[in-house]
C-alpha cells in the first residue's frame, strides 16, 4: 500500500461538487415480505430491517480551465502597442492515489484522451495544455481518493502579463464566485463547462456593490454536452467595481472558472482564474493573502469581499499571521447588505502572509485578492508600475475534532511553489487568546509520483506558518494531512515566478487544495412498514 493512501485512512475528507453521494447513498425502502425473500428470509436480516448492498462509487471527473485569452477584439493596433506582444505559456498537472483503474486526462467531451504515468505512490502527469480538460478518475469503495489536478498560464508582458492559476473542480449544480471587476480597463469572462452526456439549463445570478444586477435574458443558456460556454460579463452587467456570480444548473452539473484581468491606463493591472468557492454559510477562511505593508489607503493593499445574497446582516473578520492574531482596525463588525458584495480594506497589516477567517450571522461567502508590483522591460514604450493580483476563494472552516486531508498539484511554469499553513481558532472571540497547536505532514511528489520528502509541521492555533514546497522536494504535488487538534487547519500554495523583467516573484497566483475523498461502496436498503 503506497505511504499517501495510508496516510490518508487517519485523514480524510469529504469532497463536494460531484454527487458520488447522491449515487451511491440513496436508500431504498422495501416491504417486509420483500425484503425476507431478496435476503434469504434471514431472521437477523429481518430484525434489523437493513441490508447493505455493495455499489461501485461513480466516475469523478475534475474539469480544469483552458488557458487565458483576451477578449475578442482585444488585440488591436499595431504591433508596437499590441496587447499580447508574448504568447501565454499554459501547464496542466495532476497526480491520483487510490484509483481503482488507471485515471486519464480528456477533452470536455471525453475524446483526445490519454493516461497518467503510473508512478510509485501516484500516477501523475505534468505538461502543456491548450485547451479545457478533465481528469477522470473512478474512486475506491476500499480507499481514500487523493486526486488533484490544476492549470496555470503564464503571461510575462502585455494586457493579460500575470500568473492565472486555478485547481480543477468537480462539477455541481451550483457555483459562487467572487471576484473581478466590470469596469472600464477591466474584463471578467465567465466559463461555464458541462463535462457530462446530457445538457445542461444554466441560469446566473450576479451581484455587485450595490446588489443583485439585473441582468434579463441574456443570464440564462444551454451549455450542450461537452461543451464550454463563456459569458462576458462586462458586457452583461457593466460598471461593477467588485462582482459576484451564482451559477445554477439543471439538467446536468457544471463547473464554472471567472478569468479577471485588469489594466491601468495602458500598464497591465493583474490576471488571474477565480476558483468558485464555498457555499453561503455562517463562516469561512481564506488563507495566503499577502501584504506588503501597504498603508490601509493604498489601492494595491489587500482586500476581502463578502457576498451575503439572501439577507442583511453582520461579519466579524478575523486575521491569523506570523505572529498570531492582529487587531484590523474597522473590521470588527462589518455591515453586510442583501445581496451586495462588500469591500473590507486589508491595508495596514505588517508585511507577511495571513489568514482570513469571516464569522456572519447570515450565510455569507466572499474572496480575498492581494497584488504584487512588478517593473515594465526597459524597452518598453509606455511607462508606469505593472501589477498582478491572486484570488483566495472561501472555504468552509473544518471542524477542529476532525482530521483532515487535501492535495494540490503543481502546474509547470512557477519559478516557485510555497505551503502557507494556518491554525484556525475553534473559538474567534477576541477576548480569548488562541492556544495550542495544530499538527500537519506536509509530503512532496517528484515528477516520477514518488514521495520525495516529507516534513512535520506544528502550526500555532491563531498564526500562519510557510513552508517552501522545494523542502519536501515537490514538484507535481503538494500532500497536506492534519490530526485532530484545538484548532483546525485551513491551507493553500502560493505560486510565484517572473516577468519579461526579470524581477523574481513578480507574478503571482494561489492555489486551493482538493479534498480527500471517501467513496461510499454502498447503498443501504431498509425494511419500512408501508401500511
Amino acid at each position: 500500500m503506497s505511504r499517501l493512501r495510508n496516510a490518508g485512512r487517519t485523514a480524510l475528507a469529504t469532497v463536494s461538487g460531484l454527487a458520488v453521494v447522491g449515487v451511491l447513498g440513496v436508500t431504498a425502502a422495501v416491504g417486509d415480505q420483500w425484503v425476507g425473500r431478496w435476503t434469504g428470509a434471514s431472521q437477523a436480516a429481518l430484525d434489523a430491517g437493513t441490508r447493505e448492498m455493495p455499489v461501485e462509487p461513480a466516475e469523478l471527473p475534475s474539469v480544469c480551465p483552458g488557458p487565458v485569452a483576451l477578449p475578442a477584439g482585444a488585440d488591436v493596433g499595431d504591433q508596437q502597442f499590441s496587447a499580447a506582444p508574448v504568447q501565454t505559456s499554459t501547464t496542466l498537472a495532476a497526480a491520483v492515489d487510490g484509483a481503482t483503474r488507471a485515471p486519464g486526462l480528456t477533452g470536455l467531451d471525453g475524446s483526445d484522451a490519454g493516461a497518467l504515468t503510473e508512478g510509485p505512490e501516484a500516477d501523475v502527469s505534468v505538461g502543456p495544455t491548450d485547451d479545457v480538460r478533465v481528469l477522470r478518475v473512478q474512486p475506491s469503495a476500499a480507499d481514500p481518493l487523493r486526486g488533484s489536478a490544476a492549470v496555470a498560464s503564464v503571461t510575462t508582458a502585455g494586457d493579460l502579463r500575470g500568473l492565472a492559476a486555478a485547481s480543477c473542480t468537480t462539477p455541481s449544480t451550483s457555483h459562487w464566485l467572487v471576484g473581478g471587476s466590470s469596469r472600464v480597463g477591466s474584463s471578467a469572462l465567465l466559463a461555464v463547462q458541462n463535462p457530462s452526456s446530457r445538457p445542461a439549463s444554466v441560469a446566473l445570478e450576479v451581484f455587485g456593490p450595490s446588489g443583485p444586477v439585473a441582468v434579463g435574458g441574456q443570464a440564462a443558456f444551454t451549455v450542450a454536452p461537452g461543451e464550454e460556454v463563456v459569458t462576458r460579463l462586462d458586457s452583461l452587467a457593466p460598471e461593477q467595481r467588485r462582482l459576484g456570480v451564482h451559477v445554477q444548473a439543471r439538467g446536468a452539473r457544471v463547473t464554472a472558472s471567472l478569468q479577471s484581468q485588469e489594466i491601468d491606463g495602458l500598464v497591465a493591472a493583474g490576471t488571474d482564474l477565480v476558483e468558485p468557492g464555498g457555499v453561503p454559510a455562517s463562516s469561512f477562511a481564506v488563507t495566503g493573502v499577502v501584504s506588503r505593508g501597504e498603508p490601509a489607503d493604498d489601492e494595491h493593499a489587500a482586500a476581502l469581499w463578502l457576498l451575503a445574497p439572501q439577507e442583511a446582516g453582520t461579519a466579524h473578520v478575523s486575521v491569523y499571521g506570523p505572529e498570531g492574531r492582529v487587531t484590523l482596525r474597522g473590521a470588527e463588525e462589518v455591515p453586510l447588505a442583501a445581496g451586495a458584495v462588500t469591500g473590507v480594506p486589508l491595508g495596514g497589516l505588517e508585511a507577511g502572509t495571513y489568514a482570513v477567517v469571516v464569522d456572519a450571522d447570515v450565510p455569507v461567502t466572499g474572496a480575498a485578492r492581494f497584488a504584487v508590483p512588478g517593473e515594465l522591460p526597459d524597452d518598453d514604450v509606455v511607462d508606469g508600475t505593472p501589477y498582478d493580483v491572486a484570488w483566495s476563494a472561501a472555504r468552509a472552516v473544518a471542524a477542529p475534532q476532525e482530521p483532515a486531508s487535501g492535495q494540490v498539484a503543481l502546474p509547470r511554469g512557477a519559478d516557485g511553489a510555497t505551503v502557507v499553513l494556518a491554525g484556525v481558532p475553534a473559538v474567534r472571540d477576541p477576548d480569548v487568546a488562541p492556544d495550542g497547536e495544530v499538527v500537519a505532514t506536509v509530503r512532496g511528489l517528484d515528477a516520477e509520483g514518488a514521495v520525495a520528502g516529507e516534513r512535520e509541521v506544528r502550526v500555532p492555533v491563531g498564526g500562519s506558518v510557510e513552508v517552501p514546497a522545494e523542502d519536501v522536494g515537490a514538484s507535481t504535488a503538494v500532500v497536506v494531512d492534519a490530526a485532530a487538534g484545538p484548532g483546525s487547519l485551513a491551507w493553500s500554495v502560493r505560486l510565484t515566478t517572473a516577468d519579461a523583467a526579470e524581477t523574481p516573484g513578480a507574478l503571482v497566483a494561489t492555489l486551493d487544495p482538493t479534498p480527500t475523498l471517501v467513496a461510499p461502496g454502498g447503498v443501504e436498503v431498509r425494511r419500512v412498514d408501508a401500511w
